[in-house]
């Protein structure tokens, strides 16, 4: 087996615990309603105030409960993480989507069932294959491509159908299937019925990095989000870069 098909093998192994696939509710019209607002980068608003908390918080200019506000919770990275300085600098359109609940169950369990069958045939699953689970197939990297096409090809599909939610969850990365990562919570605390929204504020910050004389600028991207469906409605989050810990 190639090293990167042994990657996405332990990348999707939490894929297995997932239950059946929902049923499609009536009326789910399977694709997501998303618009666009300009907004100044020094615009004095709610997703501004989150964005700059948190970042006083991470550089020990503000309340450290702000570290609170990451989507999950704060992790034991995001605890020790500290910055030495930060510049907002740039910051993309608002985007806000609204959608049917039944509409992201039902492609979470589409990637999430083309996730368990290439881990399957990776992993030599099938008629024949080892009784205990254990036996791995040997396969080149246009093997594993092959393999893994259906489910880049749902997680695309996902992408384009509702593209706020599903930059929220990661479809497009091995992370998604991070058993920390939020989305799956959220989803499940939301239920299968009604409508949903979710929100993004990417902003674009700077920070000068290494010793005095050989400082370098650093441009990196920090997202606010926020997700209300069913009785869940998180309030203004930071999304966390994409990696958990597992503590």
């Amino acid at each position: 087996m190639t090293r990167g098909a042994l990657l996405l093998a332990a990348a999707l192994l939490p894929a297995l615990a997932f239950g059946a696939p929902a049923k499609k509710a009536p009326g789910a019209s399977g694709k997501a309603q998303v618009t666009e607002t300009a907004v100044a980068v020094d615009a004095d608003d709610q997703a501004h105030s989150a964005a700059e908390g948190y970042l006083k918080a991470v550089s020990h200019q503000g309340s450290d409960s702000a570290i609170e506000s990451l989507l999950g919770g704060a992790t034991l990275t995001a605890r020790i993480f500290t910055l030495e300085n930060f510049k907002i600098v740039g910051r993309e359109k608002h985007r806000h989507e609204e959608g049917e609940l039944a509409d992201l169950h039902a492609n979470v369990d589409s990637v999430d069932r083309a996730g368990r069958d290439a881990l399957s045939r990776i992993m030599g699953g099938g008629p024949g294959a080892d009784p205990d689970g254990l036996a791995v197939q040997e396969l080149t990297s246009d093997q594993a491509a092959k393999i893994l096409g259906p489910t880049k090809a749902r997680a695309s599909a996902f992408n384009k159908s509702h593209p706020v939610f599903a930059y929220i969850a990661r479809v497009d990365r091995q992370v998604y299937w991070h058993p920390k990562n939020p989305f799956r919570k959220l989803l499940a605390d939301a239920g299968k019925q009604g409508r949903y929204q979710a929100d993004i504020d990417l902003f674009w910050i700077e920070t000068l990095e290494g010793a005095h004389e050989d400082k370098t600028v650093r441009r990196w991207p920090l997202r606010v989000v926020r997700f209300q469906g069913g009785s869940v409605d998180t309030g203004l989050k930071i999304l966390p870069a994409s990696d958990w810990n597992a503590e």
